[in-house]
Parts: C-alpha cells; sequence; structure tokens
C-alpha cells in the first residue's frame, strides 16, 4: 500500500474526518486537557476518544490511519499519546487531489 492509497483511506471514514476537524482549533475543543497545553503539546487520544463518544482502541485505531497517512503527528508523554494535525501534509495532499483530478475553482460566473 501506497501513502497515497493511505491518505485516500484516511479521508474516506466520517470519525477520521471529525477528528482532523476538531484538531482544527484544540483550544477551542480541548480547552479542560489539564495535561499538557492542547495547541502547543496535542490532544489526548483518550479525550478525542470521549469527544467522539466511541471507544478509546477505536479512536487509536482511527487515529493510526491518520498518522500512517502522514496527517497527524503523535507524541507520547509518561503514559498518553498525544496528537496534532500536519498541516504541512494535509495541503500537500489537497494540492496531489486538485492536480491528479483536475479540479479548478469555479468562478461566481460559473457556480
Amino acid at each position: 500500500m501506497t501513502v497515497r492509497d493511505d491518505q485516500i483511506k484516511a479521508m474516506a471514514n466520517s470519525n477520521r474526518l471529525e477528528i482532523l476537524r476538531l484538531l482544527i482549533d484544540p483550544s477551542q475543543h480541548f480547552a479542560d486537557q489539564e495535561s499538557a497545553d492542547p495547541v502547543a503539546f496535542g490532544v489526548c487520544i483518550q479525550l478525542v476518544a470521549e469527544r467522539l463518544g466511541i471507544a478509546q482502541p477505536t479512536t487509536s485505531r482511527h487515529v493510526e490511519i491518520l498518522k500512517r497517512a502522514g496527517f497527524l503527528k503523535i507524541r507520547r508523554f509518561q503514559k498518553w499519546s498525544y496528537c496534532s494535525r500536519d498541516e504541512a501534509a494535509l495541503s500537500e495532499y489537497l494540492r496531489w487531489l486538485s492536480q491528479d483530478l483536475n479540479i479548478h475553482e469555479l468562478s461566481p460566473e460559473q457556480g
């Protein structure tokens, strides 16, 4: 499986997309995180699971797929794992997808 295959797989699940959405503004969604600054250090995967309302092992699997795709960075601290978005990887994927599918933005007159 290639990185592109991993990236496409990562984007093909609503829970994984929601993880990426929540991590856009971790200070808003995870302000109650006490163990580390959610913006500077990342968000504890356990808190992501609680926010999604799914089991922690399921969340960990989603996070692993997003990490393998390059969309998340993971940091370990003590017994916890923290995640944050990799903005450069997400931007590169969007550029690739736009080029690969020859997607152009419509002007207001076209759309």
